[in-house]
């Protein structure tokens, strides 16, 4: 609930959010900072995705 909360104030969509964290878990393993919910939107889909 915290995940869907902090989406809901930052203005990303929170089922968008965490689909794409299942989907991309390599990307998110490899540079989490970059997969926060602040950072959402501004993270560009790996090429092939």
């Amino acid at each position: 609930m915290t995940l869907i909360h902090t989406c809901q104030l930052c203005g990303a969509n929170s089922f968008d959010y965490l689909t794409q964290l299942q989907r991309l878990a390599r990307e998110l393993t490899a540079q989490p900072a970059e997969w926060m919910p602040w950072n959402y939107r501004q993270t560009p889909e790996p090429p092939g995705v």
